[in-house]
């Protein structure tokens, strides 16, 4: 018997395992071959609250399993705070600059969370005798002593004696520092002296010299005006007289006496200046008046014609009398004439004028605005214009500049505009209608015709009218005006539509006395 499994005259049989594959029956003719491959283990990855793996390939000789673990970190520490621990390129790590935040300084400690130093903390209260020792400690000094050191400034220099007992007290002297060297380059006027500090005048006065006009004395301070020749002309009229040489002991004193020429003039001079005094002749007329002036009185009464009053003397002065007409005003006028006559005198020329006559003027209009007409309105938040086709509904009064040629007086206006309106209203509508006037561009001014502020509850069809009038002053003569009332309306609530809108309007204008 042949040999099998290397061993003479036995039989044996070859059992596959996983992933083993036998070929042939063990003959000599078909010897048992044994091949095998490889079976792919298993692997998973799993993960835990501090790692997470994650797994990549196959198991394969081509594909090996790769195994990547990444340590979690907590974003939320269960305490509140900040995780000190942190992943870099190169690892975890926690640095000291994250930990120095942990902690703070209390009382008596003084901490930099820069550096993390420590320290003790001294008080900087008055009177605190706690230092740092020649070894780091705090150090207390005995209480039988205290320190004291005098310090300098730039004033004044400190200086201590004595130990600070009460046999030997500190003794503090203090001397002030006078600048031997004063940055403007002058010398120091501040002197120091056995009985203290002083400033003299003699030091004072070589700060000062005499410039144009001006002579001064160092040695006693006294400053004087240069004196300046001077000399008078006459005149005609004026006689000069020059007294004193300028100086401050001796000034200049112009005296001017007028010149009167010699008699007869009419002009003397009197002790208390110049006068003219009216002849003491006999018949002389000349007179001083009322006023202070020289007067004549007129030879005899004047014949007073029509439009005249007065005898030309001080107590009637003649005077235009604004009065015409030959027939006495009172058969027909019971004005007193002077008073309310419009004949007045012009108080700059004298002339006699008449102020120009009154002018009128008159206007209506007549205007339906909703065309086309306005289905449906509101609420509008407030007062608003309407406007049918976009073009804002209004009766314009525009008068121009000079009408009727008026160039003289002040004048007025009187306006009236009355509304006639056909609505149809909504059940829930509460609203207003009337005007919104306006007067050369000015302010808007509301003027309500009618308001409707409890809802009908149902809905209808009404027609409501009203007017409203504006009256105006002192306008000036030449000026012009622009007159405008524009139909508007305020929906509180619902919804109102305008079928017609018509518009009556008179203005009257006037000028003023």
């Amino acid at each position: 018997m042949a040999a099998c499994c290397g061993v003479p005259r036995c039989s044996c049989s070859v059992v596959a395992g996983p992933g083993v594959t036998v070929d042939g029956n063990g003959s000599a003719a078909a010897p048992y071959t044994i091949s095998a491959t490889p079976v792919p283990t298993a692997l998973q990855a799993g993960d835990t609250a501090t790692v997470d793996n994650t797994l990549t390939g196959t198991g394969t000789v081509g594909d090996p399993y790769v195994l990547t673990s990444d340590v979690i970190l907590d974003a939320a520490p269960p305490g509140g705070g900040t995780n000190l621990l942190q992943s870099g390129p190169d690892g975890l790590f926690v640095e000291c600059a994250e930990v120095r935040t942990c902690f703070t300084a209390g009382d008596g400690i003084d901490y930099d969370p820069a550096t993390g130093e420590i320290a003790a903390q001294l008080s900087t209260d008055a009177g605190n005798t706690v230092a740092f020792g020649t070894d780091g400690g705090l150090f207390v000094p005995p209480a039988a002593g205290t320190a004291l050191q005098g310090g300098d400034t730039p004033t004044a220099s400190n200086t201590i004696t004595g130990t600070g007992t009460a046999g030997d007290p500190y003794v503090v002297s203090t001397d002030v520092v006078l600048d031997p060297a004063p940055p403007g380059g002058g010398a120091n006027l501040l002197e120091a002296g056995p009985d203290g500090l002083y400033v003299e005048c003699a030091d004072v006065r070589t700060c000062f010299t005499a410039g144009a006009g001006i002579t001064y004395d160092a040695a006693t301070g006294t400053i004087s005006a240069v004196g300046t020749g001077l000399t008078v002309a006459d005149t005609e009229t004026v006689d000069l007289t020059l007294t004193g040489t300028g100086a401050a002991d001796d000034p200049y004193s112009v005296e001017a006496d007028v010149i009167v020429a010699p008699e007869p003039n009419g002009l003397e001079a009197g002790p208390t200046g110049l006068l003219v005094a009216p002849s003491a002749d006999a018949g002389n007329v000349l007179v001083m008046g009322g006023d202070g002036r020289l007067f004549v009185p007129p030879d005899a009464p004047l014949e007073v014609g029509c439009g005249l009053q007065g005898d030309g003397t001080a107590a009637a002065p003649l005077a235009a009398f604004p009065v015409a007409g030959s027939a006495e005003w009172s058969a027909s006028w019971s004005c007193d004439p002077a008073a309310e006559s419009t004949l007045r005198c012009d108080p700059t020329s004298g002339a006699l004028w008449t102020p120009p006559e009154h002018y009128t003027a008159a206007d209506h209009i007549y205007q339906e605005h909703m065309n086309p007409a306005i289905a449906s309105i509101g609420p509008t938040g407030g007062w608003i214009f309407l406007q049918p086709g976009g073009v804002a509904a209004v009766v314009a009064f525009d008068v121009p500049a000079n009408f009727l040629g008026n160039m003289c007086r002040q004048w007025s206006y009187s306006s009236a505009v009355h509304a006639s309106v056909d609505l149809n209203v909504s059940a829930t509508a509460t609203f207003e209608i009337g005007y919104i006037y306006q007067e050369d561009g000015g302010a808007l001014q509301v003027r309500p015709i009618e308001g409707v502020y409890t809802a009908f509850g149902a809905a209808r069809r009404e027609r409501y009218a009203g007017s409203v009038a504006e009256t105006g002053f002192d306008k000036a003569a030449a000026g012009g005006l622009a007159l405008h009332y524009f139909c508007a309306i305020n929906v509180l609530t619902g919804t109102v539509g305008i079928n017609s809108w018509t518009s009556d309007a008179t203005i009257h204008t006037t000028t003023q006395a």
